[in-house]
């Protein structure tokens, strides 16, 4: 821990650790974003502007999922509220619902991840290289979107309102 953190009142030595890797994790995304912005705002190349703003849009995704994970980390260990957090585990209390609904989602992006690799495998072989690479970034999207359905489905399956 640096002399700048602060130390979490009531946090086992365990959850400090974890609290102050993922602050210093967040304060070295700030720098990282700052960094792609620059590129993406001096780069003569549209094409590098536009493919490096994608890349600050995830980088800032990530440094909000950060502070939110650090705001959970600090919350269960101090029972104080600090900002935005990842919320408790309570999928639990789902239902043949939320299973089916997450079931429809899981066909949806299969079958999108399926006409994006067409669309791309098209704009590739008529030399579109920029177009075809950015079809494949949102290929890259849809496999997240089926990581998360499939967790949902996971546990869905095994709560007890099956």
């Amino acid at each position: 821990m640096t002399e700048t953190e602060e130390r979490q009142r009531g946090a086992s030595e365990w959850e400090q650790e974890l609290y102050s890797a993922l602050r210093a994790h967040e304060r070295e995304e700030e720098d990282v974003i700052a960094a792609y912005s620059e590129l993406a705002k001096t780069s003569p190349s549209a094409t590098v502007r536009y493919l490096v703003s994608i890349i600050v849009e995830d980088e800032r995704r990530h440094h909000r999922m950060l502070d939110e994970l650090a705001n959970t980390i600090r919350s269960d260990a101090t029972l104080e509220e600090g900002g935005p957090r990842v919320p408790y585990f309570d999928v639990r209390f789902a239902d043949k619902s939320l299973l089916e609904a997450t079931r429809r989602f899981i066909a949806l992006e299969r079958r999108d991840r399926e006409e994006l690799h067409r669309l791309s495998r098209r704009l590739d072989a008529m030399g579109s290289e920029v177009d075809a690479f950015v079809l494949e970034l949102l290929v890259s999207d849809t496999d997240r979107h089926l990581r998360i359905l499939r967790f949902l489905e996971r546990i869905t399956r095994r709560s007890p309102l099956r």
